[in-house]
């Protein structure tokens, strides 16, 4: 996907857990993913991986990231938010 060129000074710096509720509380779509990049001057592909990670069943996350400290914060967040995986 071409990103157009927005404020990206935030990108690779933690998200806090407010921004995760923020991401997770609307759908996962792609103008959601540009939406919330550009809100939280981000990229595009870190706004659709926090998507990713929190669709990701906890067995498969234990499996391939079990120490993972941000998707275990997405997975956090997105059980408090009700997301059911």
């Amino acid at each position: 996907m071409k990103q157009e060129n927005w404020n990206k000074e935030n990108k690779g710096k933690p998200w806090t857990d407010n921004e995760l509720k923020v991401v997770l509380s609307d759908a996962p779509t792609k103008n959601n993913c540009i939406k919330y990049a550009k809100a939280f001057k981000r990229g595009y592909g870190g706004v659709a991986q926090i998507y990713q990670w929190a669709a990701t069943k906890k067995k498969e996350i234990k499996r391939k990231r079990p120490d993972d400290k941000f998707v275990n914060q997405i997975k956090n967040i997105s059980k408090k938010l009700d997301w059911v995986v």
